[in-house]
């Protein structure tokens, strides 16, 4: 079993929202998703693999319409429900690259994770977004030390550039070491923020996405790069990081090494890249 832990909101995607007049009407396509890093990554592993999704939404018709969905998608959902479901605006520009305006809602408020919820767990994989309140924080690396004492792997996304900011180097540098990630994600700007905030990665694998660019591993002391095949007709990247994740962690748990599970999820994250919204 995956269990991945962290936020299931509402996305409301604004298709050609990059450049927006102030004062008056601004066409564009606007769709109402499912959306929350860890829920993205929770759809995309389902149809390969046992997987369980472990997060905070409202006691409120939008919350459970949103658990519903990702049951329909075959996720074991277990959820707190408190407060008020949050939801995320996403401007999209001409080129696909997403500009959000996030109200995390109840998904920051998450509170200790009933221990059962954790059996079986092989793998646990927790975007950085849920690091971010003190409370969560603790609910999280309390559970990423309850799975690893069972043997189990755990991966950490740092998902946000303005979430590691806010955070700031001892706070997310005290999140690396508690949890002690196996594999540590990043696109090309988090990774520079983390060089930026000097973060030491201690033993783990550190994957960097870079676009259509290869993707940067780094295992055991050595570096390398996995090509990728560039999308050219990119609709939204919404989701695409997950969806990576998503192979990454499947391919990996699978025995793949970190460069075939590098391709593996840059084969799925592809498939992100050419429809509106997350997977």
């Amino acid at each position: 079993m995956i269990v991945v832990i962290g936020d299931l909101v509402a996305d409301l995607i604004v298709l050609g929202g990059g450049s927006l007049e102030r004062g008056t009407d601004n066409p564009a396509e606007v769709r109402l998703t499912r959306g929350g890093s860890a829920a993205n990554v929770a759809v995309a592993v389902a149809p390969q693999h046992p997987v369980r999704f472990i997060g905070r939404v409202g006691d409120d018709t939008i919350g459970r319409a949103l658990v519903g969905e990702l049951e329909a998608a075959g996720v074991d959902a277990r959820v707190q429900r408190e407060g008020r479901t949050g939801a995320i605006v996403v401007l999209v520009d001409a080129v696909g690259e997403r500009t959000m305006i996030t109200d995390r809602g109840a998904s920051a408020e998450l509170a200790a994770i009933d221990p059962g919820w954790l059996a079986g767990a092989e793998w646990l994989h927790l975007p950085l977004y849920g690091f971010a309140g003190r409370a969560s924080r603790t609910a999280l690396t309390d559970a990423a030390a309850a799975v690893s004492a069972t043997g189990a792997q755990v991966s950490l996304d740092l998902s946000s550039v303005a979430t590691m900011r806010e955070l700031g180097h001892d706070a997310l540098q005290a999140v690396v070491d508690r949890i002690a990630p196996t594999v540590l994600l990043a696109n090309a700007d988090e990774a520079a923020a983390a060089a930026e905030l000097g973060l030491e990665l201690r033993d783990a694998t550190w994957v960097v996405k870079r676009g259509g660019e290869p993707v940067l591993v780094e295992h055991a002391g050595e570096r390398s790069e996995v090509a990728v095949r560039r999308v050219e007709d990119v609709l939204d990247s919404t989701g695409a990081g997950d969806a990576f994740a998503a192979g990454y962690i499947v391919a990996a748990l699978g025995g793949s090494d970190p460069r075939e599970s590098a391709r593996a999820g840059s084969e799925l994250a592809m498939r992100a890249l050419r429809r509106p919204g997350a997977l």
